[in-house]
């Protein structure tokens, strides 16, 4: 199977995010591969059904692939390819960026409306109505490659889910590991969310494994707590910036005398395949506005503008979204 096209790429708290959601209606092809994962062919792929609240993040570690650039994309293609069993997140998560399998309810693409989050099957919990599974969203955070490629994806990991916590209201105690409900599913429960998050019980699952990187209870727990601050100082950063500021006092209009720091653009769409990138960019250009692609880390973004005043690219992002395009305001230094 080729490479993946995502439904459209937006941006998450500044990480790279791309939209290949699994269509509603989907159902298992291959009987052999069904029956593995406890379906048969003909059988919903994904459980389909909404969470009527997101209560908690899960987090989770999956391994880096060898000789593989994008990891998320690569374990979508396999969940496309029904190579995953029956597991369903709803974000994979490398240094690269992200790609979305399951609606988490952001509100920042067509596909995944404000309160549509949906059911995953990631936290072994099955349909409890209190288990990972039926009121969480699982984050795949992928690792074991080297420590600048970890540390990045780690980090992405930490920017995504901070999001999501405050997306949803939840504060920073909401994020829990799969070994937190593999504790509740055997009867354990802990005053202390963190001890329940890094309690390692013999024969099940330990994950995520590579944040706790040791199945030592005080070391995992240490650096359970390291990615939690992580996330938290980017959950606060966010909860800082939802409060209005003063608006500023005017200043009169004088010629600048330095150049802007950076600039503001419209971005479009972001994509692995330039082919890709090239018909988009056709699209917007037939709607009538000045765009053109440019390459960062592997990506060819489309993109339209390059404004010193934010306003005017709001003003732009406006037009490109009556005309039908969704986009996100960017920013580069100049």
């Amino acid at each position: 199977m080729a490479l993946l096209t995502p439904n459209v790429t937006y941006e998450m708290n500044g990480v790279t995010v791309n939209e290949k959601i699994i269509p509603d209606g989907t159902r298992w092809k291959d009987g052999s591969k069904a029956k593995a994962a406890g379906f048969s062919a003909g059988s919903l792929y994904k459980k389909q059904q909404k969470i009527s609240k997101v209560k908690y993040v899960t987090i989770h570690n999956t391994d880096d692939l060898d000789n593989v650039n994008d990891d998320a994309e690569q374990y979508t293609r396999a969940t496309y390819n029904e190579n995953m069993n029956s597991s369903r997140v709803h974000l994979y998560i490398d240094d690269l960026g992200a790609w979305q399998n399951l609606r988490a309810g952001t509100g920042l693409c067509k596909a995944d409306p404000v309160n549509s989050a949906e059911v995953g099957w990631h936290a072994g919990d099955d349909s409890s109505t209190t288990g990972g599974n039926m009121t969480s969203l699982g984050l795949e955070i992928i690792m074991n490659d080297n420590s600048t490629h970890d540390a990045k994806a780690k980090d992405n990991g930490a920017k995504i889910a901070a999001w999501l916590l405050n997306k949803h209201g939840l504060t920073i105690d909401k994020l829990v590991t799969h070994t937190y409900w593999v504790n509740k599913s055997a009867g354990k429960s802990f005053s202390d969310v963190d001890k329940q998050c890094t309690n390692l019980i013999s024969g099940k699952k330990w994950c995520p494994s590579y944040i706790f990187a040791s199945t030592n209870a005080a070391t995992a727990l240490k650096n359970w707590k390291a990615f939690k601050a992580l996330v938290e100082k980017y959950l606060n950063a966010l909860s800082g910036a939802t409060v209005p500021s003063p608006a500023p006092t005017p200043t009169p209009t004088t010629t600048p005398t330095t150049t802007p720091a950076k600039l503001y653009r419209v971005q479009t769409g972001a994509y692995s395949v330039k082919k890709n990138a090239d018909n988009q960019l056709a699209k917007v250009k037939a709607a009538g506005f000045e765009a053109f692609v440019t390459q960062v880390n592997g990506l060819y973004k489309v993109q339209v503008g390059a404004y010193s005043v934010r306003s005017n690219a709001e003003a732009m992002l406006a037009k490109l979204k009556a005309a039908g395009f969704s986009g996100f305001i960017t920013t580069v230094n100049k």
